[in-house]
């Protein structure tokens, strides 16, 4: 007869034997074998057996069946077959060939164990299980065989029961045996295996103790009877602690007849206090492992425990042991599938969710996409901007404004990063207007010493100072009637800012060693990658200088907000460069765009038109440019946000809408984690420690997030 061997993660083994013709597998309570995947389809595949021997036949999956390693539709199957539905692994064997090998296959009230590879160490805990185990049935049946011998031996002597009371020990042994074979709910079956062990041994009372897995050598009081199975109030306080310590000393029963006159016991506190008389204090064991104790005592007979009744409580401490596992096993596969359906479902409800937001999303980048077609177009612009490549809503603000202030005399401050074209824009003030056939001049501020500043500025003559062998036209006078353009001007030191203001003040200037004064017409453009306003609160700035200069404002963009102008700005860069060189242009890979759409680039425009030409050579020119040709902080850059294209594609229409990368990933953390969180709580019923736990994270944390989005009990119960 074949069968399967069901291997799950965190599970153990089940040995599913084939009757009949045909096996159905899926994660449906329909099929013959049900998984619990959520990687399986409700209607997997199967397994049918046809003249040829057995086939396993795909249902047209979601993701597929793997045999050996390859997907398969259909595949007939030979003893070794390694069968992939999902996680979960099934091995095909024939009950000839498990049975050569030499496997263990032993059956667990629903399914089987099979002794094989288990890195989760499940398996070294069901091999202890099955241990005990076995020895439960082992009494049970040596119980069964004695009291079917008293049937036949009036005396009991043949089977060491010649009273009635021998005859009922067994009786009640047989009886815990089989509700212990059955009962799966702990603190019931805990109660039950205590009245027993009272009822057997004349105790007056009874405590089951396990030790705590994260507390080495604690016990703690899982549950108490009296004579009159009723639980023990401050239970814990009823124990003594020396005998318990002795216990784990030794790693045997401990009989005491009279603890107050037993020697190793006569001077304890817990003793004396406790006046203990008859004590019995049995060790329960997995395997070699000490995982607790089984307590009896009687305070007011001495020497109620015997020898006989010692071994029939070791007897029920052995098979205690066996189905306090089974429970707890049990108790944790129902928790996990508790918390595994609810995960489930919050799951699916959170990628509806996403699925909303993605597609109303989508929607609004489909209508932002087409704004921007017919954007530039429609824009009516009085002048042409052909060296400004942008379709970005924001940048044609900008040119709106230009378009404004070109026919005009008024200072011009543009304001923005390193590398976002801010002499570009003072050029196209100047070459569109009215002073166009004039000189324009620019100026890095932060390039002149201070001390050759005002010389530069307003010229010198002969002699004025060391090395002054001429008279020298300042650039003021160069560009008069045309434009200066101040690149910089945040650097420029505070002397000079003075002298600059009585220039554009009164529209004269004085070279250095020179007593004549000259006029000059400039129009002023300038610019800065500084908060100019942050340095006039640092002294470092003049006020009456700034509002000299800053009397039109343009605020250039950096690159990162505005992505959709990527594509536009790599196709001129190419062509451009292609055209100095001499050959096509190359051509970008999807893969690479999409890494240069991710790029945050701190350098703007100048960093995307070095990083095009660097690729650009190494591509061999008019080639194709591919990933590894960019250098490695784009290429790392865009492995570390993780984006995938689809991902960087609602980016950039959540960008349109003024957003940042980060406002927007921000955004949607925070969306995802409140929805959590919240489900939780109503899940648990605002129980904030099992809460945590299902989240994974520590009470404190999640004290902390409640508060951060105002998760109220009211809020939550009440929804």
């Amino acid at each position: 007869m074949p069968r399967l061997i069901v291997r799950a993660e965190g599970r153990p083994d089940r040995i599913v034997e084939i009757e009949g013709r045909l096996l159905t597998i899926g994660r449906s309570a329909e099929n013959h074998l049900q998984i619990d995947d959520l990687n399986s389809s409700r209607h997997h595949c199967e397994l049918h057996e046809g003249e040829a021997g057995w086939e396993l036949v795909d249902k047209d999956s979601r993701n597929g069946v793997f045999v050996n390693g390859r997907r398969v539709s259909r595949h007939p199957l030979a003893p070794g077959d390694k069968i992939e539905v999902g996680t979960t692994v099934l091995h095909f064997e024939r009950v000839e060939e498990a049975a050569a090998s030499g496997r263990e296959t032993i059956d667990i009230t629903t399914g089987a164990y099979s002794a094989v590879e288990d890195p989760t160490g499940v398996k070294e805990l069901m091999n202890s299980v099955l241990d005990t185990k076995r020895l439960g049935r082992g009494v049970t049946s040596a119980i069964r065989r004695a009291l079917a011998d008293a049937e036949t031996d009036p005396g009991g002597k043949a089977a060491g029961l010649e009273d009635d009371w021998g005859r009922d020990a067994l009786r009640r042994l047989l009886e815990l045996n089989r509700a212990l074979n059955s009962e799966l709910n702990l603190r019931r079956l805990l109660e039950r295996v205590l009245d027993t062990a009272i009822g057997l041994s004349g105790a007056e009372r009874g405590f089951l103790l396990l030790l705590e897995p994260d507390r080495p050598g604690t016990f703690s009081v899982k549950a108490s009877r009296n004579i009159d199975q009723e639980s023990i109030r401050d239970a814990r306080e009823k124990i003594s602690t020396s005998v318990l310590a002795e216990l784990v000393q030794t790693g045997r029963s401990v009989l005491l007849g009279d603890a107050s006159a037993d020697d190793r016991f006569s001077g304890k506190e817990s003793v004396l206090h406790m006046k203990l008389r008859s004590v019995l204090v049995t060790p329960l064991r997995r395997g070699d492992r000490l995982e607790g104790a089984l307590y009896l005592d009687n305070r007011f007979a001495a020497r109620r425990f015997d020898p006989a009744g010692q071994e029939l409580v070791e007897l029920v401490a052995d098979s205690a042991m066996v189905a306090i596992t089974n429970a707890r096993l049990f108790e944790q596969n129902a928790r996990q599938r508790e918390e595994l359906s609810f995960a489930k479902e919050e799951l699916e409800r959170l990628n509806a969710l996403l699925r909303e937001q993605v597609a109303a999303r989508d929607r609004e980048l489909d209508r932002a996409r087409e704004a921007l077609a017919r954007g530039r177009d429609e824009l009516e612009l009085k002048y042409e901007y052909a060296a400004i490549v942008t379709a970005s809503p924001r940048m044609l603000e900008v040119l709106q404004v230009l378009d404004k202030v070109t026919d005009s005399t008024v200072p011009v401050l543009i304001q923005g990063e390193s590398g976002t074209g801010k002499e570009l824009f003072a050029r196209a003030l100047h070459f569109n207007g009215p002073r166009k056939k004039a000189t324009f001049v620019s100026e890095n501020c932060a390039a002149i010493p201070a001390n050759l500043m005002e010389s530069e500025f307003f010229g010198h003559v002969r002699g004025a100072f060391t090395g002054a062998s001429a008279d020298k036209a300042g650039l003021f006078e160069v560009a008069d009637g045309g434009t200066l353009f101040l690149d910089e001007i945040g650097d420029m030191d505070l002397d000079m800012q003075t002298k600059l203001l009585r220039v554009l003040q009164d529209g004269v200037l004085r070279r250095v060693g020179s007593k004549e004064f000259r006029r000059v017409d400039v129009r002023i453009v300038s610019a800065t990658n500084k908060d100019l306003l942050a340095l006039i609160g640092e002294a470092r700035f003049r006020e009456d200088l700034y509002y000299r200069l800053n009397v039109i404002n343009i605020t250039l963009p950096p690159l990162r907000d505005r992505p959709e102008d990527i594509p536009l700005l790599t196709q001129h860069f190419l062509a451009r460069q292609a055209a100095d060189a001499g050959h096509d242009p190359c051509e970008l890979s999807p893969a690479a765009l999409d890494l240069l759409l991710q790029h945050p680039w701190p350098g703007n425009i100048r960093e995307l038109e070095n990083e095009l030409l660097r690729a650009s050579a190494l591509g061999g020119g008019g080639g194709a440019i591919e990933v590894h040709h960019l250098s490695r902080a784009v290429t790392e850059g865009g492995a570390r946000q993780g984006a995938e294209p689809a991902t960087a594609r609602r980016v950039r229409g959540a960008l349109l809408e003024g957003k940042t990368l980060k406002e927007l990933v921000a955004a949607e953390v925070e969306e995802v984690e409140r929805h959590a969180i919240a489900a939780i709580l109503r899940r648990t019923e605002y129980t904030k420690t099992k809460a945590a736990s299902i989240l994974g994270i520590s009470r404190p944390t999640l004290d902390a997030k409640i508060d951060k989005y105002g998760l109220t009990r009211d809020q939550i119960l009440g929804s």
